[in-house]
C-alpha cells in the first residue's frame, strides 16, 4: 500500500510494542476500542490475526508512518470482527497530534485500493454515530450506511463500499 504523504508497513511480530502503544493511547481507544484499556495479549492476538488474514485474503493491518518525519502516525487496514460483519472490516486510528491533516482519509483510500488489488468484492466499516470525523472520512471514500446497530456509545453505523460494479 502507498499514498502520497504516508508509508505503510504490514503489522509484524516485531511491531508489537508500537502497535500496543497505539491501542493503549487515549485518543485511539476513545472510539475504536470503546474506551477499553486492553492487555498486551489482545495486541499479540491482533498481530497473529492480521498475519493470518493477510495470508488468507491479501489484507491485514499496517502501521503507518509519516513520510517526511518517519514518525508513527497510526495504523489502518482490516480486522475480522464477526460480531458486526462476516467479512474483514476497515479500521484506522491515529495519534491525536496527526488529526486534522487528512491522514485518516489518505489511509482509508490506501486501504480501499489495497482491498481492490487483493480482489475483495466489498468492504464494510463500523463507526459510532457520535464519531462525526470518522463518519466524514468513510463518506468521502464512498461508503454508504446500511444498518444501525447498538454500540457502546449509542448508534453504531454499519457502512458498505462495493468494490466491483
Amino acid at each position: 500500500m502507498e499514498s502520497s504523504r504516508l508509508r505503510y508497513r504490514p503489522l509484524a511480530p516485531a511491531d508489537l510494542d508500537a502497535f500496543h502503544g497505539l491501542v493503549r493511547d487515549d485518543h485511539v481507544r476513545r472510539y475504536l476500542l470503546d474506551g477499553a484499556l486492553l492487555p498486551r495479549t489482545w495486541s499479540e492476538e491482533r498481530v497473529r490475526a492480521s498475519l493470518a488474514l493477510q495470508a488468507r485474503c491479501g489484507v491485514g493491518l499496517w502501521l503507518v508512518d509519516e513520510a517526511a518525519s518517519g514518525a508513527l502516525v497510526g495504523f489502518c487496514g482490516f480486522m475480522e470482527i464477526p460480531e458486526t460483519h462476516p467479512v474483514p472490516e476497515l479500521v484506522y486510528a491515529l495519534f491525536e497530534r496527526f488529526t486534522g491533516r487528512g491522514y485518516a482519509t489518505e489511509m482509508a483510500r490506501a486501504c480501499v485500493a489495497g482491498a481492490r488489488a487483493a480482489g475483495l468484492g466489498e468492504i464494510w466499516a463500523g463507526v459510532d454515530e457520535v464519531n462525526a470525523a470518522s463518519l466524514r472520512v468513510l463518506e468521502k471514500v464512498g461508503f454508504q450506511p446500511v444498518r444501525v446497530l447498538q454500540g457502546a456509545f449509542g448508534n453504531l453505523l454499519s457502512l458498505r463500499l462495493p468494490l466491483t460494479p
